[in-house]
């Protein structure tokens, strides 16, 4: 069996592999010298200098080679942190590419470690996650999560744990039921040692915890993307691990209008009518919210009202989607995950109208579960579009998706699992880790709060998760605004790839 790779110690070590193979070539030419100002940070200065904010790792890796023979350059141990008054080098543009080309920038790009300032071995962390092992969409959801999380943590264990201190989870079974999640949590909250921070994953989750949370201070690390809930009201303990559906759903449609012309079906004329197909529940209507609706309607596309289907694996879409094509619909766009999508594409395919239609989705849509959906017909997938906020199993050139498909593998667990859940959780890990060991050095283990948890994640701003997404926490942000366009794609095996069609964008800012 192999032994997983601890991405935490791979993410530290390249980052000064990089610089100090950068250095050993004796070319690190500064095109610029930069002094950190207040409210700079790195993203923002390679954003000024490339025209990409994605290309700070270069900055990061060429200051860094020139503090090893010049200590009037600073030296960056975590890319989330800068400070006014720092001497930066940026490179030119032909060296940052050198840079951000290389493996071992794609974890630059990233995050580097934060190092910790005490030890506290013989102490221990508590995470408590909550999720549904049982009801309709346990087989897909459940073991990965549950998995990921358990080997992210062995990984954090394995190279000492947090300053230290042993890590260990709590899981507790919700079945995905609003009332389930609450009392759940209040299990939770009422437990020794006091939650700090919690993992959910429904949209359930996020609404009926909102209040409870904010009240209590205790931050909720949610995979259930609702808006409203997060934002209402501002800077509250919800931080969201990927963008608000009406963000992405503002987004998507945006993509398509600036596209249109290469991507509109055959016929179709200059006006797009998109039709939402969702769950009856907060998840399913979290797309068209008002501000999304008035977005649309500011850059010219027309919205059909919502078309429901239930949360099953044999509900029929085929009137839903009858009455949006015959309505004009000639985008349609899945505010669900795994089963529904994929009965989505099979029912449009066999009406015979996938060719009137660009057919998409919400982030969760596009993932292995609704291609496993599919089963032995996954090729009908071919040309769905999805938002992708993340990397993904198929980014195989990256080293953090590498480290965490060597954990999957040395797990054995089933194809079934291999989808973005296990992912989510075992990067999510990762990055409470990054804002405990800040929160640890700044106020002290024993201090080790929800409050000063979060306080911790928003002095970081941009909080990397394992290298695979990030957390925005920065001027009252809950969450990620970035993402890629992605699309279906069959390689030369004939297996459906998700590829990126767009590189990073920012998206719509659709917040109530």
């Amino acid at each position: 069996m192999k032994k997983a790779i601890s991405m935490l110690v791979l993410m530290s070590l390249l980052l000064g592999m990089v610089s100090a193979s950068f250095a050993q070539q004796n070319d690190v030419t500064c095109e610029s010298e930069v002094v950190v100002q207040v409210n700079d940070w790195l993203s923002k200065i390679a954003d000024k200098f490339y025209g990409d904010p994605l290309a700070f790792p270069a900055i990061a890796a060429a200051t860094n080679a020139k503090a090893a023979a010049d200590d009037s350059f600073a030296t960056i141990e975590n890319v989330n942190i800068i400070e006014p008054g720092w001497k930066l080098c940026v490179p030119g543009a032909a060296d940052a590419q050198t840079l951000l080309d290389s493996s071992a920038a794609g974890v630059l790009t990233q995050s580097a470690d934060i190092s910790c300032d005490s030890s506290n071995v013989g102490k221990k962390i508590v995470l408590y996650q909550q999720a549904g092992i049982t009801g309709p969409l346990a087989a897909i959801t459940g073991p990965g999560l549950i998995n990921g999380t358990q080997d992210a943590i062995k990984a954090i264990n394995d190279a000492g744990g947090i300053c230290g201190a042993t890590v260990e989870v709590v899981f507790n079974d919700t079945a995905y039921v609003a009332e389930q999640e609450l009392a759940v949590y209040e299990v939770s909250r009422n437990s020794d040692p006091r939650p700090f921070v919690i993992l959910t994953y429904g949209s359930g989750a996020t609404v009926v915890l909102k209040d409870r949370v904010n009240e209590d201070k205790i931050v909720n690390i949610a995979s259930g993307l609702n808006g409203p809930a997060v934002y209402n009201p501002p800077n509250g303990y919800t931080i969201l691990t990927a963008p608000i559906y009406s963000d992405q759903f503002s987004g998507f449609i945006k993509w398509a209008k600036d596209n249109w012309a290469s991507i509109k079906p055959e016929g179709a004329g200059d006006e797009i009518v998109v039709g939402v197909i969702g769950w009856d529940n907060a998840f399913g209507t979290g797309a068209t919210t008002d501000e999304a609706l008035a977005y649309a309607e500011s850059i010219g596309v027309t919205v059909l009202p919502l078309e429901v289907v239930a949360l099953s694996p044999t509900a029929d879409p085929t009137g839903p989607i009858q009455n949006l094509v015959a309505q004009g619909a000639n985008v349609i766009y899945n505010q669900s995950l795994a089963f529904t999508p994929a009965t989505v594409i099979a029912t449009t395919r066999a009406l015979g109208l996938w060719d009137q239609v660009v057919m998409g989705g919400v982030n969760w849509s596009m993932d292995n579960s609704m291609l496993g959906s599919l089963g032995e017909n996954a090729a009908l997938a071919e040309g769905y579009y999805g938002v992708f906020p993340y990397l993904y199993w198929d980014d195989t050139d990256q080293p953090a998706v590498r480290a965490a498909q060597a954990a999957f593998d040395a797990g054995g667990y089933p194809p079934a699992d291999h989808g973005v859940g296990y992912l989510l959780s075992y990067a999510s890990v990762d990055a409470i880790r990054q804002a405990a060991i800040h929160a640890i050095n700044r106020d002290g283990f024993d201090n080790l709060s929800g409050e000063t948890f979060l306080s911790a994640m928003e002095d970081l701003g941009i909080v990397s998760a394992g290298g695979l997404f990030e957390f925005n926490v920065k001027d009252g942000n809950r969450a990620p605004s970035r993402t890629q366009i992605r699309q279906v794609q069959l390689n030369d095996a004939g297996v459906p790839t998700f590829v990126a069609v767009t590189d990073w964008f920012d998206l719509p800012d659709t917040r109530p």
